[in-house]
């Protein structure tokens, strides 16, 4: 349920909170943020604050594409904080954070807003009767600077290491606590195969909440580590001697209650609707790819043989499938989606709408898409031509997408 700004902002006050920080993620991936005092929260939720549309033109250096038709100085938007999704960021330093959307400044919401698409493609899906949900697992390598400035490993230890976790468990210890303070609810957290490299998967939600849970869990890690004195890199690929790091998608679809991805009497327990799913998001992969995977050193980590899925393919609990179907278990979990190609240069919002539009897509053909068959064991390993790769480079990505 909805709380309204004023006893959500009084509540925070009895907390400590005396300032709000409301982002939005622009086209680069690039969280950007104005700070408002908790007093002015109740207007920045009504009017929002100014905002130039020129920052959709930033490049993932930060600087202005000169050719990009919002390079210019002209207009100004109002970003509104979501009240609903007003959640505390450090309490003990008197901070909170909530993500915003934009409007022009007559009150009608702005075209280019992701985090509009987002929620437009969630309603669309609603009025549908389909609910999906998801939830991004995070890895990012935690590192302190060398003699020489260069960044080495900060936590020693072995992949998946006990041992990783027992040298680091400070900082392990500080972030699950700060998790818990900021109420992102988390599945598992573990060091994961490089150097120094972790893994947090966060529970899943509405399509708009994973999208704010991965904004709101990436400032709260990048502020810890550097409270260490350490720095974290969320980079799909920080330097080429080094493994990369995934943003990997979970999710889940029902239409009507029903679960499409378990049940049925295809392979992994899928029917008719729930392949139909799973079809149309594997022929749309490689344009969904310039959106999961925005830049150049991305298809650095999208190698052949490295576990990061780069072919065109789905598979039953196949971890070097770019499409994981993970049944039902006798536990009671409910079978999910993997998007394993994803990594954290993505902006949710987008990636989240263009894959609730696929759905969509799949879900309204009257005769969906085949669904070719499973793949078992590493694609790479099959004979040359036998599956397709997805794109190798940004622009095959981006020509798919176009």
């Amino acid at each position: 349920m909805s709380i309204p700004p004023a006893p959500m902002a009084a509540a925070l006050a009895a907390q400590g909170i005396r300032w709000v920080a409301i982002t939005w993620v622009n086209h680069a991936g690039a969280p950007l943020v104005k700070v408002v005092p908790l007093a002015g929260f109740e207007a920045a939720v009504a009017v929002g604050v100014g905002f130039s549309p020129v920052a959709d033109a930033f490049g993932a250096d930060g600087g202005i594409d000169a050719a990009h038709r919002l390079a210019r100085p002209d207009g100004d938007l109002r970003l509104r904080a979501d009240a609903a999704a007003l959640a505390p960021l450090e309490p003990a330093g008197g901070w909170a954070w909530a993500p915003g959307e934009r409007f022009e400044r007559s009150g009608v919401p702005y075209a280019n807003d992701q985090r509009h698409l987002c929620r437009r493609q969630m309603v669309q899906l609603q009025r549908a009767g389909v609910e999906l949900r998801a939830g991004f697992e995070l890895e990012w390598l935690v590192a302190s600077p060398a003699a020489d400035g260069t960044p080495e490993p900060a936590i020693p230890g072995g992949p998946y290491g006990a041992d990783r976790l027992v040298e680091g468990l400070d900082y392990a210890t500080a972030l699950l606590d700060a998790l818990e303070a900021a109420g992102l609810p988390w599945l598992q957290f573990h060091p994961e195969y490089g150097a120094s490299q972790f893994e947090l998967s966060l529970a899943p939600g509405t399509a708009l909440e994973a999208a704010d849970r991965l904004v709101h869990t990436r400032l709260l890690i990048q502020r810890l580590t550097r409270r260490f004195g350490w720095r974290c890199s969320f980079s799909p690929k920080p330097s080429l001697e080094r493994v990369g790091n995934g943003g990997h998608l979970h999710l889940s679809v029902r239409r009507d209650g029903v679960p499409l991805l378990e049940g049925g009497d295809g392979e992994g327990g899928l029917g008719p609707a729930g392949a139909g799913v799973l079809a149309a998001l594997l022929a749309d992969l490689p344009a969904l790819l310039a959106l999961a995977c925005p830049l150049a050193v991305s298809y650095r980590r999208l190698a052949p043989g490295s576990w990061s899925a780069p072919f065109q393919v789905w598979g039953v609990e196949n971890r070097e499938a770019a499409l994981r179907l993970v049944p039902a278990a006798a536990d009671g979990a409910p079978a999910h989606l993997e998007l394993k190609v994803a990594d954290l240069a993505a902006n949710p919002y987008l990636l989240l709408g263009a894959v609730q539009a696929v759905v969509a897509d799949g879900l309204a053909q009257a005769r969906p898409l085949p669904l070719p068959p499973s793949v078992a064991g590493d694609p790479a390993g099959l004979p040359s031509g036998t599956v397709p790769r997805l794109p190798a480079s940004l622009a095959e990505a981006s020509t798919a997408f176009a």
